[in-house]
C-alpha cells in the first residue's frame, strides 16, 4: 500500500480563532487537531511530513498587487486572479480576497506558504 499521506487545514483569519487540521492517511485514518498559532501550525505539518498540504485559503495576490493595504499604490492593479475570473465566467460565487475579513486570512494564507 502507497504511504501517501495528506493535510488539510481549514485556515482561520486570525490566530486568535480556531483554524482546523487534518491528517489523512492513505487507508482513510483520520487525525483531526483544533490549532491556533502559525507555529502550531508549522510544528504539526513538519512532525506529520505530509506529500500535500490543501489549505482553504488564498495563497497569492492578483497579479501586480504587492498587498492588500488600501493606501497602497498597487490597490489600482486588480481585485481578481486569474482563477477568479475564470470562476465569474462560470457563474459560480466566491468571496474576493480583497474583501473585509478575507484580506486577513489572504495575508496570513500567504505567510504560512512561505
Amino acid at each position: 500500500m502507497n504511504s501517501l499521506r495528506a493535510v488539510g487545514v481549514d485556515l482561520a483569519g486570525s490566530e486568535s480563532r480556531a483554524t482546523g487540521y487534518c491528517l489523512l492517511e492513505v487507508d482513510m485514518r483520520a487525525e483531526t487537531q483544533i490549532l491556533f498559532k502559525d507555529s502550531e501550525i508549522i510544528q504539526h505539518v513538519q512532525r506529520d511530513l505530509p506529500d500535500i498540504v490543501c489549505v482553504d485559503a488564498p495563497l497569492a495576490l492578483p497579479k501586480g498587487r504587492c498587498c492588500l493595504r488600501d493606501d497602497c499604490s498597487c490597490r489600482g492593479r486588480g481585485h481578481l486572479r486569474e482563477g477568479d475570473k475564470t470562476l465569474l465566467q462560470m457563474v459560480i460565487k466566491f468571496f474576493p480576497l480583497t474583501l473585509g475579513p478575507m484580506s486577513k486570512l489572504t495575508m496570513r494564507g500567504i505567510r504560512l506558504k512561505k
